[in-house]
């Protein structure tokens, strides 16, 4: 199995900006999406910078407060969006909770897509066009909304946007979110399944057909413990990275790509 094993929220905190880049040095995670609306976004730059891994690093577009509490005090950089109560209160991004969901809203697309665009040259500005600029990722759950989803399209259109983390594979069955696929996809750009460690581990058998899987984690140091720090929405115990990636790695052989790889190679699955 092909595995695009990807570390998200680079630049969100210290604790994660450093076990993120311990983990892209020592090889556990092929792939880091950065986080270019947080305060802590220099610090992960200038790991990327001190680390010369920029191919494995892409755009992690941000629409929401931070889900894990971090204080990264995420703003949009665009002025329409900060001053759009559909997507902001008092200038900062809305929790995940209170982002659109009425299909009214999709009227506000253009307020979205501006604000994407700013994160896209904002990304290639400060990785200095190094890093891996045809894929981008989302926070699955609350940033498929149905004004994103136009503006994504839209987007991944005019800037040639090879690959996208469109949906997760535990999502396939909430109609709000096949609604947003529906209205997000470019026929063009690849995707493929996305899931946690955990998930992938307990039901490989919704995989067997698919070229290459996405499963991130969330790196994280927090009491001294190096962890996969991702959202409880999952039903994801707060488990030890090494720990995770002995389990992949028993589970069977399993090659590990990048998503720059994964453009370059023309494997296709959604």
């Amino acid at each position: 199995m092909k595995i695009i094993l990807n570390a998200d929220d680079f630049g969100k905190s210290p604790g994660r900006n450093r076990a993120i880049d311990d983990s892209l040095r020592q090889g556990l995670v092929s792939s880091a999406g950065l986080i270019v609306t947080g305060k802590h976004l220099k610090e992960a730059v200038d790991y990327i910078d001190a680390g010369g891994y920029h191919e494995k690093i892409h755009l992690h577009l941000n629409l929401s407060a931070n889900l894990l509490h971090e204080d990264s005090d995420d703003t949009p950089l665009t002025e329409a969006m900060r001053k759009d109560p559909l997507f902001c209160t008092n200038g900062k991004f809305k929790a995940y909770k209170g982002l659109p969901r009425k299909f009214s809203d999709i009227r506000k697309w253009r307020v979205a897509y501006r604000e994407i665009v700013a994160q896209y040259k904002k990304f290639i500005e400060v990785t200095n066009g190094k890093a891996d600029n045809k894929h981008v990722d989302f926070h699955l759950w609350y940033n498929l909304t149905y004004p994103v989803a136009v503006a994504l399209n839209l987007f991944t259109l005019r800037y040639n946007i090879k690959t996208v983390r469109y949906i997760g594979e535990h999502q396939k069955n909430l109609k709000v979110f096949k609604r947003c696929l529906f209205l997000s996809r470019n026929p063009f750009v690849k995707s493929v399944p996305a899931t946690n460690i955990d998930y992938y581990l307990s039901k490989r058998e919704l995989f067997g057909n698919s070229k290459v899987v996405e499963l991130y984690c969330h790196p994280h140091y927090k009491d001294g413990v190096f962890l996969d720090d991702s959202p409880s929405y999952l039903d994801h115990d707060r488990q030890p990275m090494l720990q995770q990636i002995q389990m992949l790695k028993e589970s069977g052989e399993i090659e590990l790509l990048s998503w720059h790889q994964v453009g370059e190679k023309g494997l296709r699955r959604i």
